[in-house]
């Protein structure tokens, strides 16, 4: 506020010099005009421009343009607050077009933390800033996928290209909980708690990533896994404008699966039944008349290519945004429309999206103003019943395998499959998702006297989701001729309906207190309260038996035994009380202190309320008297430190501590009766999970153009609420308690550089960030099956297998280990996999399955890369992450399985002619080399070329033709190419992500794949 003043006291100065004193300069000299702009050329109202060695001056008018008298070899000085002053010098032009460029040490001096900003020099605890610039070289279409690889210590996975389903999932600092309870952070769009999801990507101007918990301890128990608050953009005074920014784009799968051909599948089918001593049909003579007849008759001889009549869909998708700003001397506005199209690289499969956002700001007095904001999402989303099937099939299905009869007729598929490809033509269903977010924040602002400010807030949200599943029965043909088959998807038409209405209300009050004592000693000093309340009901309803297919209602269902309706209503509450007190002196020694006081309706009576503190300080060497020498080089340099406490009230359970009915009905001589049975066990004395954390960082900065900084950070989490073991007996699910600990230690380093040499700048940023997550205690249990394993010692969702120590290439070696330690009593043969005794019993089996590796990511990164020239940017932006491990099975990986094809890398496998083949003997008959094992687990690391982008700004002498502020048009690529060893067609960051916080083995190979997107779009400014 200081330095706008003194901006504004200069600018009147020099209006008054120039009209009192300039008078016989103006006889002299020439008039000079102009106009100042920034990098964007978007005009600076306001900009200072002054002749050195003189009292002649101006500022730029509306339109960011001035006159003033100078002659030729005089030097102006141009100035304008969050630029880098310029000096130029006059020659013979009489106009001149000026171009400041951005301070960033100035821009980012303020971030937002938990209400309220900061200085970001006066922190004193870990927050990671993302602004809007970091975000306008990609084309988002997910917001909550903005920040992977940008923010250190954030790992964000997307788990799906699915339109509409592409969304990332978030974690900060490692996984701190498990069991049930949610690890994702708390997303507060504005201050209110939201999906980052329902933000449009391009009305962001910041986000703040608080990490550790001196940063987040003022959101208490909602904070343990780390808080993400994101700020809009909002109208600005003395600016009206309107930007347009859209693209048109295609996309494609990231890989797919390299499968065998037809004859190279009917050979090693050969091979398979000779391993397990059978005759095969696939002789010489039947593959060379398999491969003449396809022609001819292709009903008795197919060749289905299974990724081409399925990647059907054309992936086109285009988005747009206008966005609108305009002010008055007390009122500002920014109003912004969105609409998203996407269609699939399947057909049938489609996203829409519609948002509008509407911020205002009304300043009422100099003491009272108000911020109203509003915004409206509303997506739909289409897709078929049997989507996940149709890509298990493109990855699995052999090519022998006939889909359509030459007449036009579905076939059926034998041995129990069913033929999904009519979905892709309109028959089988279909499912629709409607959501519908409608949000609203009324805050009030009043300063009674210049170091008291009271605000006060109320923020509803309403959300409607509506889903829509109609299955519909397929007809297949058991000929060309179309006789119809007996074989077909379901038995009975049927349809699923639900609604799902929430809403969430947010009343906060805040008094904040500042001053300033003797000159060097600030105070600040933040009290608040605030109450949470949130309200859910759903509808459900299931029908079957349709007479008429083509009207999906559920009035339109049987009435018999099958329908089924449902419903449920759920409530929770939060009530809390928080504190700040922040001191500094001088700005040279910082100090911290934060405290919420929380109530959740979640708990019992006598655990209801818990407490959570932080401590931060930190020290700015650079502000010492004896590092002046230094600062040239050493621009800025502090050393941070902080400890607090924190919970988690997301426990998976709105009522965890009674017991849960489940209400249902059962029918008794044909007649429909409600029930209500007891389902688990309750627990009222289950308390918080509660995470403690320490941070120690440093930020420098080296030549105003390196910055860098750096965390390490101790982060336990104790009391995490499990399920554990109860006898069977009791006939009733377990009840919560208090029983595991998780450790999360790592550290943060993130780098950037910035320079400019003439019309050539440069730029890049880099951070990495390690974690190593360990489970400290669970009491003894075991949580998890299969593969993916909770236990201690161990990282939360580990690998739990065989480990896997060779083959058997010899017969000599399979007689070794038939005579010293037999395999699930099963003899093994030259080709198969021997697995190591890690209970040293002589003998293999499941008691030697141990951790074998780890689907939480140690090491995150990412690179960005900018350069320009004029007009002209590229920028390039990597991201990845290291030593973490996936895990496939079954017929996506494994040979023989299930009836699946094989992959192109099983022709590496072992025989007698290739004894070291890469993939074990080709069998139907023994199952050992199928066990899980570290044999089939790969390295999920990757490093990929997440976005691209080439962008040209047009100049301003066009600009003006056009009548235009600035004008961008960009060529974009995002997951353009990925460096991995993961199992090849199959994408490795879907490998160690899951729905929820479990991981689903496989699900890489049946989800819908991710994509690489490829845009031209254009930004206009008016």
């Amino acid at each position: 506020m200081n330095k706008i003043k003194h901006i504004i006291v200069r600018s009147v100065l020099v209006v008054l010099l120039v009209a009192v004193g300039g008078g016989n300069l103006y006889a002299q000299k020439s008039q000079l005009s102009g106009t100042v702009s920034d990098a964007e050329n978007i005009p600076l109202v306001g900009a200072s421009i002054i002749v050195e060695g003189t009292h002649v001056g101006t500022t730029t008018d509306a339109d960011g343009a001035f006159r003033l008298p100078a002659a030729p070899g005089q030097r102006l000085t141009v100035s304008y607050l969050g630029y880098k002053s310029k000096t130029v010098t006059v020659g013979s032009r009489t106009s001149l077009d000026i171009i400041l460029e951005s301070d960033n040490s100035l821009i980012n001096e303020v971030v937002v933390v938990g209400y309220d900003t900061q200085k970001k020099v006066n922190l004193t605890g870990s927050v990671a800033s993302v602004s809007a610039e970091d975000l306008a070289n990609r084309p988002i279409v997910s917001s909550s996928t903005a920040l992977q690889g940008i923010a250190p210590g954030v790992t964000v996975t997307t788990q799906s290209g699915a339109p509409g389903g592409d969304g990332g999932m978030i974690r900060v600092r490692g996984i701190g909980t498990f069991g049930g309870s949610s690890a994702a952070p708390l997303v507060l769009i504005d201050g209110v708690e939201g999906s980052l999801d329902a933000v449009d990507a391009t009305q962001i101007d910041q986000i703040s990533v608080l990490k550790d918990a001196a940063s987040s301890a003022i959101y208490g128990s909602r904070a343990a896994n780390g808080v993400i608050l994101v700020t809009t953009k909002r109208g600005k005074k003395g600016q009206t404008s309107v930007t347009y920014r859209g693209y048109v784009g295609w996309q494609s799968p990231t890989d797919t699966p390299e499968t065998v051909s037809a004859e190279e599948y009917m050979i090693l089918s050969r091979e398979t039944s000779f391993n397990d001593g059978k005759e095969s049909i696939y002789t010489d003579d039947y593959i060379a008349r398999y491969r003449e007849n396809n022609r001819i008759d292709p009903d008795n001889y197919p060749l289905t290519d299974w990724q081409d009549q399925i990647l059907t869909g054309s992936g086109f998708t285009h988005n747009h945004n206008l966005s609108l700003t305009a002010s008055t001397e007390r009122v500002r506005v920014m109003t912004s429309f969105g609409y998203l199209d996407q269609k699939g690289i399947i057909k049938r499969t489609d996203y829409q999206r519609y948002n509008v956002r509407n911020n205002m700001n009304i300043d009422f007095s100099d003491k009272l103003s108000m911020r109203f904001d509003v915004s409206f999402v509303n997506g739909d989303r289409r897709r078929i019943p049997q989507q996940n099937t149709l890509f298990n099939y493109m990855n699995t299905r052999d090519p022998l395998i006939l889909s359509r009869w030459s007449t036009g007729y579905w076939a059926g598929l034998s041995g129990g499959s069913t033929n999904v490809l009519p979905t892709l033509e309109g028959e089988g269903g279909n499912v629709k998702n409607n959501t519908i977010r409608l949000n609203g924040a009324v805050t009030l602002t009043f300063k009674p006297v210049k170091w008291l400010t009271l605000e006060g807030m109320v923020a509803p949200r309403y959300v409607t989701t509506n889903n829509h599943t109609f299955v519909k029965k397929m007809k297949f043909y058991s000929d060309a001729f179309g006789t119809v088959s007996n074989s077909s998807n379901v038995a009975f038409n049927y349809l699923d309906e639900s609604a799902n209405r929430s809403f969430y209300g947010n009343y906060q009050f805040t008094a904040a207190l500042q001053h300033t004592f003797a000159q060097n000693h600030n105070f600040k000093l933040l009290l608040g309260a605030s109450r949470e309340t949130y309200d859910n009901k759903t509808l459900s309803a299931h029908r079957e038996d349709f007479a008429y297919p083509d009207y999906e209602v559920i009035g339109a269902g049987a009435d018999n035994e099958t329908k089924d309706n449902g419903g449920g209503h759920a409530q929770w509450a939060l009530q809390s009380f928080f504190g700040r007190l922040n001191y500094n002196f001088k700005e040279r020694y910082l100090f911290e202190a934060n405290v919420r006081f929380d109530g959740s309706s979640r708990f019992a009576k006598g655990n209801r309320w818990g407490i959570f503190p932080s401590f931060s300080g930190a020290w700015r060497l650079t502000e010492e008297p004896f590092m002046q020498d230094v600062r040239r080089t050493l621009s800025e340099f502090k050393i941070r430190a902080s400890y607090g406490q924190l919970g988690n009230q997301n426990i998976g359970s709105n009522y965890p501590t009674i017991q849960q009915l489940d209400v249902s009905s059962i029918s008794v001589n044909d007649v429909i009766t409600p029930i209500v049975t007891q389902t688990t066990l309750a627990n009222p004395d289950i308390t918080w999970e509660s995470t403690e954390m320490y941070d120690v960082g440093i930020d420098a900065t080296l030549f105003d153009k390196l910055s860098v900084t750096a965390d390490w950070y101790y982060k336990k989490t104790h009391d995490i609420l499990l399920t554990l073991d109860i006898p069977s007996i009791i006939g009733l699910g377990a009840p919560y308690q208090n029983a595991g600990t998780v450790r999360n230690v790592g550290w943060e380093v993130a780098v950037g550089y910035h320079n400019k040499w003439r019309d050539f700048s440069f730029g890049v940023e880099a951070n990495l960030s390690d974690v190593v997550n360990k489970i400290i205690d669970m009491k003894g249990t075991t949580g998890g099956s299969g593969a993916i394993r909770n236990q201690e010692g161990s990282a939360i969702n580990s690998i739990y297998g065989l480990k896997c120590v060779g083959m058997a290439r010899t017969q000599e070696e399979a007689d070794w280990v038939n005579e010293n330690c037999p395999q699930y009593g099963v003899t093994t043969k030259p080709g198969d996999l021997i697995y190591a005794d890690m209970d040293d019993s002589g003998t293999i089996d499941d008691k030697d399955m141990t951790i074998i590796g780890s689907t939480v990511p140690r090491y995150t990164y990412g690179v960005n890369l900018s350069f320009g020239w004029k007009g002209l940017n590229l920028s390039a932006f990597f991201q990845g992450v290291g030593k973490v491990d996936g895990y496939l099975s079954s017929y996506y990986v494994q040979p023989c399985q299930q009836g699946g094809t094989f992959r192109k890398e099983h022709l590496d496998r072992w025989n007698e002619t290739n004894p070291n083949g890469k993939y074990p003997r080709l069998t139907m008959t023994d199952a050992n080399n199928w066990k899980q094992s570290s044999f089939w687990m790969r390295s999920a690391a990757y490093c990929r070329l997440k976005n691209i982008q080439l962008s040209y700004t047009l100049p301003r002498t066009w600009l003006k033709k056009l009548r235009m502020k600035s004008a961008m048009v960009f060529v974009n690529a995002q997951n353009l190419f990925t460096i991995t060893d993961f199992y090849q067609g199959f994408d490795p960051e879907v490998a160690y992500s899951g729905s929820g916080d479990g991981v689903e083995l496989g699900a890489v190979a049946y989800n819908y794949p991710q994509v690489k997107v490829v845009t031209m779009g254009v930004e206009l400014k008016f």
